[in-house]
């Protein structure tokens, strides 16, 4: 899951300086598999650490914060395939996908110190 978030940050990074069409599929296709394994990842792992009788309770819970913060992610990735170009369109969706990127990598470092924490005796 860490190494997936950490290629999303840097997929998503990516994503900001596409210089064609194409680099940025390419490279928002790459993001959506590395993120859909690190979803996948989540959910297994929140399975893992629940009592049995509560895990499909908590899967529900953690599927929905995922779907909200994708949902919240898809609003703001508007603005790329914005045909008009808006005002502040490109600023706005560099901006979107830089904090996104930048979550994603706060996240990869949270989960990385907190497994060489638990392994440590």
């Amino acid at each position: 899951m860490t190494v997936c978030l950490g290629m999303g940050a840097v997929v998503l990074a990516c994503l900001a300086w596409a210089s064609s069409l194409v680099v940025y599929l390419v490279a928002a296709t790459v993001g959506g598999v590395v993120l859909g394994m690190a979803n996948s990842l989540t959910l297994i792992a929140t399975q893992g650490v629940i009592r049995p009788e509560r895990a499909g309770e908590a899967s529900g819970v953690t599927k929905t914060i995922i779907t909200v913060a994708a949902g919240l992610g898809v609003a703001l990735a508007g603005a790329v395939s914005d045909q008009s170009h808006g005002v502040g369109a490109e600023a706005a969706s560099d901006t979107a996908l830089q904090a996104t990127a930048l979550g994603c990598m706060a996240a990869c470092l949270i989960l990385a110190v907190w497994i060489g924490k638990r392994e440590r005796p």
